[in-house]
């Protein structure tokens, strides 16, 4: 059961924060709610229904102006979802699917966020779950969802239910981090503690359907400070010489990335060694010219984008 208070946002903690703001508001429409049990509805969802809850999207992948994002994460109820001995799909699965995110949707817009599907769509027959990007932007500001063309060149999600190799775009990154001057290694445990100079990086792969339009090998490269400048909430003071450390790291990670002709983004909230352990940036390549378009999907059409402009200024405030 949820509490009759909303969770307050802190700008400062927005994972957190934020995905406790989402859930709260779907749990308040009974379309999510605590559970530990995934094949089964939480109690207090009607039967049938499916169930959403929010998950982290990384500040990176934010559109513009946003100051909240998350994914909301759609669960099919166990009576549409793909049989997992025989391969089957109820024949109204994908009927479920749309009509539940569409209520989901409706449902956050009436709260004022925004809510898109971005990418090419997932499917029952492909996948265990559906994902809704919801974000908030300040007054004054209008979305701007992906419009269908920018799908021309979309990839699909990766299915969950076959088996999947490492990502190719993972291993390309490795090979660029590995060949820079000084290295930025991908993290290895046989690296141990021992320190680069320039700090070392981990490779994490983005789901394609979150991928930018008319950008491929999308990955998050995450920078790390070497051992001896890394924030300890029990020292009182930095070591000296960490901002100086921090500022060469990250410069040398975006030259290497930019050099190797990735276009890079970073968050809008800045990063810094008090408050942090990491900096990140979004890498991806552009799709080469001549690249044919992506074959038409005969399945689910997206969720419509969903906004009320009339509530957005009784539900955001002015970021500064």
């Amino acid at each position: 059961m949820t509490t009759n208070t909303e969770p307050h946002y802190e700008r400062t903690e927005p994972v957190r924060s934020g995905i406790a703001l989402i859930n709260w508001h779907l749990e308040n429409n009974q379309l999510g709610g605590l559970h530990l049990d995934f094949t089964k509805a939480p109690q207090d969802i009607p039967e049938g229904r499916g169930w959403c809850r929010a998950q982290p999207l990384p500040e990176e992948l934010w559109p513009a102006h946003a100051d909240l994002a998350v994914v909301v994460r759609f669960t099919p109820a166990p009576l549409f979802r793909r049989d997992a001995r025989t391969g089957r799909v109820p024949a109204n699965a994908v009927q479920h699917w749309m009509e539940r995110l569409d209520a989901c949707a409706d449902a956050l817009a009436d709260q004022g966020f925004v809510v898109e599907e971005w990418g090419v769509p997932k499917m029952p027959d492909l996948h265990a779950g559906a994902d809704l990007v919801v974000y908030r932007l300040p007054v004054g500001i209008t979305p701007a969802p992906r419009p269908p063309v920018d799908l021309r060149y979309g990839r699909p999600p990766r299915p969950n239910f076959k088996e999947r190799g490492s990502p190719t775009e993972l291993w390309k990154v490795d090979c660029v981090l590995a060949d820079a001057d000084p290295p930025l290694y991908r993290y290895d445990e046989r690296q141990g503690n021992a320190a680069t100079g320039a700090g070392r990086c981990l490779v994490r792969s983005v789901d394609e359907n979150l991928w930018p339009p008319g950008a491929t090998d999308c990955v998050l490269a995450i920078w790390e400070p070497d051992p001896v400048y890394r924030r300890d909430p029990s020292r009182p003071t930095m070591q000296p010489g960490t901002y100086a450390h921090w500022a060469r790291g990250i410069a040398h990670l975006g030259r290497t990335l930019m050099s190797a002709g990735y276009q890079i983004r970073r968050r809008q909230r800045p990063t810094s060694p008090r408050t942090d352990g990491s900096s990140a940036f979004l890498a991806c390549r552009s799709i080469p010219e001549g690249t044919p378009p992506s074959p038409v999907s005969g399945g689910r059409p997206a969720t419509r984008p969903r906004w009320r402009p009339g509530l957005l200024a009784s539900h955001q405030e002015t970021i500064p």
